[in-house]
């Protein structure tokens, strides 16, 4: 009876510990916000022209995932969390692909494991 009680207050010391764990990771995770931009590219019109959008967007500092849809002509680029995308480097870059930036503008943050990957 002794052995059991001991083991079962173990158990419960042990649970509460892992309970703390996983709100501390919850709670860290949580505040980890990946920026997401929707970029609105004049003059895309086939494949090579996507490739050339993605090509020049993968140089810039801090950008983790490009979506460029040639048929409305806009790029989603999602940065890594704690990074962020200006006007300015977005219209550069468009244009250094030899394209214009129609518009630009911040769909939202995204939690980090919450984004499609």
């Amino acid at each position: 009876m002794f052995c059991y009680l001991k083991t079962a207050s173990i158990m419960k010391i042990l649970g509460n510990i892992l309970f703390i764990v996983f709100l501390g990771v919850t709670a860290a995770g949580a505040q980890e916000v990946k920026s997401v931009y929707k970029v609105y590219v004049d003059g895309l019109s086939c494949p090579f022209c996507t490739y050339g959008i993605e090509k020049r967007f993968s140089k810039v500092e801090g950008v983790e995932k490009i979506d460029v849809d040639l048929k409305s002509g806009t790029t989603i680029i999602t940065m890594a969390v704690g990074t962020t995308l200006d006007e300015t480097t977005a219209r550069k870059t468009v244009e250094a692909a030899g394209f214009t930036l129609r518009d630009f503008e911040q769909v939202q943050g995204l939690p980090k494991n919450k984004g499609k990957e």
